[in-house]
């Protein structure tokens, strides 16, 4: 027992036994004040130019897009994707953190929620065209699965942009010319983030919000619940083509919009099926009959 007790760890001193705090009285000279007023001054400007407005989407939560074989991230990411089309009449370059904490010194690599496949599923969904369910249904799930192949590249390590960043800084390390590559319109185009995307989920109802990563950006952080969907909507005020009360509204329809489909395309799938099982017989029936004759 004695040696037991000498193993354990000695308590911590008692709050009352430690000194009573003493004010200390800082020499801060004038350059530094004017410094500190300043960036006080920045500060509290950019804290007013910050747009953020908190999405609480109670119609359901990520057990739905489960119920239909999707990934909830897969489903909230075409959402936004979808929101995006919708507000600005195009796709940009989107990123969603991934963790790749399973390497060494691994921190995050980018989940490219922008492609063709969701380039293709937004069109539909917002033509004027007569587009069946089933089609646009179609187009959906070739988007999902597209977002999911792409994510679990992207943590398995092969995604795109850490390795671009290192042969980048390899390059600059090793004072070469920089590739061609890097100084492409097209490679600075793909890392403008106009929508920068994390999933941080809890089971508590709390929420982590962050500012868009460029100026004319959203940032949409987004906490997926059983029954319902936090997302924290932010943009600048300085950008005219952002409001994040208008953005989080038509995510709100979006999400509506998708349920409506998911639920229109199974009920014709399902009344399809009908319909096949009802006529089945008549039609057996008659090729035998025909072979018989």
């Amino acid at each position: 027992m004695e040696e037991l007790h000498r193993r354990k760890l000695p308590r911590m001193h008692s709050l009352c036994d430690l000194a009573h705090p003493r004010k200390l009285n800082w020499n801060v000279p004038k350059d530094v004040k004017e410094q500190t007023k300043a960036v006080a001054q920045s500060l509290d400007r950019m804290i007013e130019n910050l747009d953020l407005y908190v999405l609480r989407f109670m119609d359901y939560g990520k057990e739905f897009p489960k119920s239909q074989n999707m990934s909830p991230d897969a489903y909230i990411q075409l959402a936004l994707q979808l929101t995006y089309y919708r507000v600005h009449g195009l796709l940009v370059s989107t990123y969603e953190s991934a963790s790749i904490r399973r390497f060494y010194h691994g921190r995050v690599d980018n989940i490219r929620a922008c492609s063709m496949e969701a380039l293709e599923w937004c069109q539909a969904m917002t033509s004027k065209a007569d587009i069946a369910a089933k089609d646009k249904m179609a187009l959906l799930r070739k988007a999902i699965k597209h977002q999911t192949d792409i994510l679990v590249q992207a943590i398995l390590g092969h995604g795109i942009d850490n390795h671009l960043l290192g042969l980048r800084q390899i390059a600059k390390e090793q004072g070469m010319d920089i590739p061609e590559l890097f100084q492409d319109e097209s490679y600075k185009m793909s890392n403008h983030f106009t929508l920068s995307t994390s999933q941080v989920p809890t089971t508590m109802d709390a929420f982590m919000c962050y500012g868009p990563v460029v100026p004319d950006g959203y940032g949409a952080c987004y906490n997926p619940h059983s029954n319902y969907i936090l997302v924290c909507i932010s943009s600048f005020k300085s950008c005219e083509g952002t409001v994040s009360s208008h953005f989080a509204a038509i995510l709100e329809s979006s999400f509506r919009q998708m349920k409506e489909l998911c639920l229109s395309a199974n009920h014709a799938a399902m009344n399809l099926t009908t319909g096949n099982l009802a006529n089945g017989p008549c039609h057996s029936s008659g090729r035998i009959s025909n072979l018989k004759t």
